[in-house]
């Protein structure tokens, strides 16, 4: 994959989210490959998990949760011990991640990696001036 076509898709997924039902097939797709890329390869699923949270303003929480409720949460269930360490710097590195991976339900991942992420969090959630938890 191109990283023009990660960015494509990163651009599908989200245009999934803004139009909703008025989604057009494109878009409709790029739900079912991105979750396909969280299960299938990690690496590739996070490239354009980062490009989506890059494509999305700062201000939009909605936004954000869409991604950690949806394929973040993926890619944590299926590659959590592989992934977190990445996925927590990336955090550490842009205040929308760290929004979108605080959206990420307990409930969606095991312990160990919730653990984790319960332990990281709250520092880099104030290292970028958002304190409590969303």
């Amino acid at each position: 994959m191109t990283e023009e076509d990660i960015h494509q898709l990163a651009q599908d997924y989200m245009g999934y989210f803004t139009r909703g039902a008025d989604a057009q097939q494109a878009q409709f797709r790029a739900v079912e490959t991105l979750w396909r890329l969280c299960r299938d390869d990690a690496a590739l699923g996070f490239k354009v998990i980062w490009e989506a949270v890059n494509l999305v303003e700062a201000d939009n929480m909605k936004a954000l949760a869409f991604l950690g409720t949806g394929p973040l949460e993926d890619l944590i269930n299926f590659h959590g011990g592989e992934m977190l360490g990445r996925l927590i710097e990336a955090a550490r590195e842009n205040a929308n991640f760290c929004v979108a991976l605080s959206c990420v339900w307990r409930n969606a991942v095991s312990e160990q990696a919730w653990g984790t992420l319960d332990g990281a969090l709250p520092e880099i959630r104030a290292s970028h001036g958002r304190v409590q938890a969303l």
